[in-house]
């Protein structure tokens, strides 16, 4: 029995729809950029072991945050809600190391 063929996607044919993929695949491309760079931020912050680290990381995951929200690549509730989790795990790290 063969095995089941995928059905291609329709592929746009007007002029117009054409140039809207371009777009689409144009912007995908620069959202993925700064999606990376978010991540890449959250992951160094989470990742650091000196807490005098901490703050300074803290405001660099901040302002990638907020350039990523002003972008419209994140809703801007869902970025407050990072920076929100970010800030309260950071005064807890630093509030371990005090202790």
């Amino acid at each position: 029995m063969a095995a089941p063929t995928k059905k291609k996607k329709k592929t746009a044919r007007s002029k117009s729809a054409l140039k809207r993929q371009r777009q689409i695949e144009r912007r995908r491309a620069r959202n993925l950029v700064w999606k990376a760079k978010l991540r890449q931020a959250l992951r160094a912050l989470r990742k650091e072991t000196d807490p005098t680290k901490l703050p300074q990381l803290l405001r660099a995951a901040h302002s990638i945050i907020d350039r990523v929200a002003r972008r419209n690549i994140i809703h801007r509730n869902k970025a407050a809600r990072y920076k929100s989790r970010l800030a309260h795990w950071v005064a807890q790290r630093l509030a371990n190391r005090s202790a």
